[in-house]
């Protein structure tokens, strides 16, 4: 039976809807991308800035870049100029006449100059009166000026354990800066995750929050309908459960926020160091941004450029000529210790004897190589290693990249899905409203319409963040932030 009196309060219940059924039904193209609605709205913009700028972590990779520079300008340092020298005044038993007191002086001042080929030179000066011992040589009294060079024929020359480390310190800068690079891309890529599933999860809360506006103004329309003897008494009691279940949900959506926030909160710090607060829902973006594809010239990027551009090959490929490098130095090791050196002076003083010089070779020959050949086996296996790691890590880079353009493709078609069945829900509900204020349908059956459109809504919101986190991933992988 038709209703005898129509119910103001149920008209307005079907007009809220229909009003937040038209918002939901809005198409993309007519959406902005714009998410800076006010001053107070956090954007996305906004977190990938606080991230880059201020987190801790990235802050930490970029002082362990700084001390792989320390680390090089130390290694630098074994080839600076070395002043060396000293200065002593000896009594001792004489070794021809025993018994007999002898005594002397002798010091020494002297540059070294270490080059990197290997060659050693040097300048000093040195002065050794009285009874000289060896194996120093006595001067005259205004001492011996002198220069000299000790060279190494075969190992150490051109490849040793100075410029080896020199070398590798200075391959480190780079690798911490691919260290710098992946930490910032996964901080990112997290941060901006959590970011849309923060605008998820307040986007949800609306949805139920107008559920339970809607169930709270049917129930007191109910109410007055059951007193005027238009509804059974029953139909009360089904609205009011009604109520309570969509109140719960409301309960848990708000948790759903507040623990979104938390987390999202973990990427924004401030300027001074601190950590920033949980965004309120007022921050929260009112609407995601058009749901499009990948720009082509972004999806079209060739697989070298993409595996060029990866920190994490990057890396691997660093330590390979780490590891080049120690075979290198092991292999020279293997080399028989040759070095020649020499010396030329000039006497001055009292008793001097002019120009002096002094000539020689000094060898060492291994009779065992295990130290070299343990040090050579180490370092190709690390190569071996890495080779390895390498093509591990190329397979999974091309794998994430096709998973992640086909992970948007396949959202873009769950929202277009989910719009359709947004616009067909929100039909059916209106029409089950419309023959429940006529007296033709059931309180039941417009509580399971408007659930069902509450449902279509989700899935577009779900459909709408896996977009968005479909290309923060991609555009992680492909290093294009």
């Amino acid at each position: 039976m038709p209703p005898k009196t129509p119910m103001a309060l149920l008209v307005l219940a079907t007009w809220l809807f229909a009003l937040e059924s038209a918002i939901a039904d809005t198409p993309p193209s007519t959406k902005s991308r714009d998410l800076q609605i006010d001053n107070n709205t956090l954007t996305i913009e906004a977190v990938i800035d606080q991230v880059q700028n201020y987190h801790p972590k990235l802050l930490g990779a970029r002082i362990e870049r700084d001390i792989a520079g320390a680390k090089f300008l130390e290694k630098q340092g074994a080839f600076d100029p070395v002043l060396t020298g000293y200065s002593e005044y000896l009594e001792f038993n004489s070794t021809t006449s025993r018994g007999k007191l002898n005594n002397a002086s002798q010091s020494t001042f002297a540059i070294e100059f270490p080059t990197r080929s290997g060659l050693k030179y040097y300048f000093g000066y040195q002065r050794n009166t009285g009874t000289v011992k060896s194996p120093l040589s006595a001067t005259g009294e205004g001492g011996e000026f002198y220069t000299g060079f000790q060279y190494p024929l075969f190992r150490g020359a051109g490849i040793n354990d100075k410029v080896i480390a020199e070398q590798q310190a200075e391959l480190g800068i780079s690798v911490a800066d691919a260290g710098l690079a992946l930490t910032r891309l996964e901080l990112l890529q997290k941060a901006i995750s959590n970011y849309w599933d923060w605008v998820a999860a307040n986007q949800r809360l609306e949805v139920a929050r107008t559920l339970l506006n809607l169930a709270q103004v049917r129930t007191v329309a109910i109410q007055d309908r059951a007193k005027a003897g238009d509804l059974p008494t029953i139909d009360i009691v089904e609205a009011q459960q009604e109520v309570q279940l969509r109140q719960g949900e409301l309960i848990k959506a708000q948790r759903d926020v507040q623990k979104e926030s938390l987390f999202l909160s973990q990427y924004l710090w401030n300027r001074d160091g601190s950590p920033g607060s949980p965004p309120s829902s007022q921050q929260a973006p009112r609407q995601f941004p058009a749901p499009t594809p990948i720009e082509a010239s972004l999806a079209q990027i060739s697989p070298e450029r993409i595996l060029a551009r990866r920190p994490e090959l990057q890396r691997i490929a660093l330590n390979n000529q780490i590891a080049s490098l120690d075979v290198s130095l092991a292999q020279n090791q293997r080399l028989n210790a040759v070095d020649l050196y020499a010396t030329a002076g000039q006497d001055t003083g009292l008793n001097n004897v002019g120009s002096t010089f002094k000539l020689g070779v000094r060898i060492t020959l291994p009779l065992a190589q295990r130290t070299a050949d343990g040090l050579i086996e180490q370092a190709q296996l690390k190569i071996d290693k890495l080779t390895l790691d390498n093509l591990s890590e190329k397979q999974r880079i091309s794998i994430e990249v096709n998973d992640a353009l086909q992970s948007i493709d396949a959202a873009l078609g769950r929202y277009d899905a989910a719009t359709q069945e947004v616009q067909l829900a929100s039909r059916l509900e209106e029409s089950e409203r419309t023959r429940f204020s006529l007296g033709d349908s059931t309180v039941f059956l417009v509580n399971q319409r408007e659930r069902s459109a509450a449902s279509a809504r989700i899935k577009q919101i779900e459909a709408q963040t896996l977009i968005e986190k479909a290309k923060a991933t991609f555009l992680t992988i492909t290093n294009q932030f």
